[in-house]
């Protein structure tokens, strides 16, 4: 018993410590790595180290929207003020049986480079954004929210990689906003979720997207079940998948509003973790060792993430029949301290209290509860494909540069 306690132990510590701390220290090495020797070539070579590009084909952008009356308006006109030559830019919104204002305010638009796709009965976003596809005239489309807002040169920061046939899509960097147009107070966890996607870029091992901000081929767009959740980390999986390339590009920037509270983070969270068990079976080719360090980087960064919930639980479950051992009361006991700063920060922020280094962990114990409690939806296929509205705000400042 002892001995299969002390597996268990081993596995469900080490795996999610492995996951949150070594694998980062592993890619930092890598990437340095990689990135030392770019620049002894540069220093050799002096060959152009920024790709420029003047050619420009043709855009579509694409948005699904339900019930937007509130920020629609705004995303139009931010998305009409892009720096793209007009006569290669479309705009498609497709409207997922919205019954409030959206469509009225889409349709004021029309024949302003916008086309407004009605859809009476609501099916999910990755039904409007199929629809969508299937009607656009760009060579790259171009996916962003309803609620987001592109920085002026965004569209040429991701198009420019396409001058290059192998790359097949560009992901680019969400900013997250505070409702009166302030940066918003990101935290450690989203800070540390974007190094590790810039080194995971520099070994070209990017995993998915952001759905507020992402490109690819037109040709490339994959056939998906409808059912789909997170379909922003499935298509661009797919196209790497086929043997193209999918990129990083922090230039590219798209801002949009901050949930309103821990409540739509933990919501969306949710929906989340339903999502990755079908990204899990649909991307389940990228699992394979032999597809190169996008394995090992799916695997490490993604796969154990998802089931950390339930290997932590394995793991101080096992860890409490090793008590008798001086190791592992000591991890039993750290373990104890986190789960309790944990809740110390729910309670700090519930009182509306500064929770200070409390909230980091109060926010790997709620995302992980989060997971763990889509994934069972998941499972069980009873989370629904169609959205629910994340209550919006429209940031005050927040105009495009």
């Amino acid at each position: 018993m002892s001995d299969a306690a002390l597996g268990i132990a081993i596995l469900g510590i080490g795996l999610p410590l492995y996951s949150y701390l070594g694998y980062p220290l592993l890619l930092f090495l890598l990437a340095s790595a990689v990135q030392m020797g770019r620049d002894a070539y540069y220093l050799v070579s002096r060959s152009e180290r920024r790709r420029r590009s003047d050619r420009l084909p043709r855009v579509s952008i694409l948005l699904a929207a339900y019930n937007e009356e509130k920020v629609i308006e705004r995303t139009l006109q931010n998305c009409l003020a892009v720096d793209y030559p007009r006569d290669r830019l479309e705009i498609l919104v497709g409207s997922d049986g919205s019954c409030d204002g959206t469509d009225a305010i889409i349709r004021r638009f029309e024949g302003q480079l916008v086309r407004l796709l009605r859809f009476d009965e609501r099916r999910g976003k990755l039904s409007v954004i199929r629809d969508c596809v299937a009607q656009a005239r760009g060579d790259i489309l171009v996916f962003s929210d309803a609620n987001t807002l592109l920085e002026a040169e965004s569209i040429r920061s991701l198009v420019r990689h396409f001058d290059n046939p192998k790359v097949g899509a560009v992901c680019g960097e969400l900013r997250l906003i505070s409702p009166d147009g302030a940066s918003a107070d990101e935290g450690a966890y989203w800070r540390y979720e974007l190094v590790l996607k810039i080194l995971e870029s520099r070994l070209d091992s990017v995993l998915g997207a952001n759905g507020a901000i992402y490109a690819m081929r037109r040709e490339l767009f994959p056939a998906l079940p409808e059912r789909l959740i997170t379909e922003d980390f499935i298509i661009p999986m797919k196209v790497r998948s086929r043997g193209f390339r999918v990129l990083y590009d922090p230039e590219a920037v798209a801002l949009e509003t901050a949930p309103a509270g821990v409540e739509d983070e933990f919501r969306r969270r949710v929906r989340i973790g339903a999502g990755n068990w079908q990204a899990l079976w649909h991307c389940r080719d990228l699992l394979l060792p032999w597809k190169g360090f996008v394995s090992l980087a799916f695997w490490s960064h993604k796969v154990l993430r998802w089931f950390a919930p339930f290997l932590l639980v394995a793991g101080i479950a096992a860890n409490a029949c090793l008590l008798g051992r001086p190791f592992w009361r000591v991890i039993f006991a750290l373990q104890l301290a986190l789960y309790a700063a944990a809740a110390a920060g729910y309670a700090l922020r519930r009182m509306r209290l500064p929770a200070g280094p409390l909230r980091i962990a109060h926010y790997f114990v709620a995302i992980n509860l989060a997971l763990a409690l889509g994934l069972a939806r998941g499972m069980l296929g009873r989370q629904r494909a169609a959205w629910e509205r994340t209550s919006r705000q429209v940031a005050g400042s927040a105009q495009r540069p």
